[in-house]
C-alpha cells in the first residue's frame, strides 16, 4: 500500500516537472537569429506575458518567472534581445550591449515587437497580453 502511494506521488510529481519546461523558439531580425523561450503550454489560447530579460540576456530569474506564470495559466515568452552569438559575458560587455539599445531605441522596440509576434504565434490571446521586464526593459517601454 505504501509502495503504491509513493509510486503514485512520484508519477504525479514527475508529470508536473515534465510539463514545466521551456521550449526554444528561433526567430529572425533580418540576418540576426534570435533564440527565445516559451512555456510548454504554448499552442493553447491563453493570456500571454512577454518577459524582457535583464541586461545580460536570458537568465535563470527570467526562466523561473516564465514557469511561475505558466502555473498561473499564462503562456510566457522570454525575448532574446541580443541575438545568437551576442549574449554579454560580463558586466562590461552587458553595459556596452544594452547601451546600444538605449541609444537605438527603435532597434530595441523592433526586437520587442518581434518577440511579441512570437508570443502571439504560440497561442497568446492578442488582447490579453502583457509585457514585463527587468532593469534593461525600462528603455523599451
Amino acid at each position: 500500500m505504501i509502495r503504491s502511494i509513493l509510486l503514485t506521488t512520484m508519477i504525479m510529481a514527475s508529470g508536473t516537472l515534465f510539463s514545466q519546461k521551456l521550449k526554444p523558439v528561433s526567430y529572425q531580425d533580418g540576418a540576426q537569429k534570435l533564440n527565445g523561450l516559451v512555456t510548454s503550454n504554448a499552442g493553447k489560447k491563453l493570456p500571454g506575458v512577454l518577459i524582457l530579460p535583464a541586461w545580460k540576456g536570458i537568465d535563470e530569474e527570467a526562466k523561473t518567472a516564465a514557469l511561475e506564470l505558466e502555473k498561473q495559466g499564462y503562456i510566457a515568452f522570454i525575448a532574446d534581445i541580443y541575438g545568437e552569438g551576442k549574449i554579454p559575458a560580463d558586466n562590461e560587455s552587458a553595459a556596452k550591449s544594452s547601451g546600444y539599445y538605449k541609444q537605438n531605441y527603435n532597434e530595441y522596440q523592433k526586437r520587442i515587437s518581434l518577440a511579441l509576434e512570437q508570443l502571439k504565434k504560440n497561442g497568446a490571446i492578442s488582447d490579453k497580453t502583457a509585457v514585463i521586464g527587468y532593469c534593461f526593459a525600462v528603455p523599451g517601454r
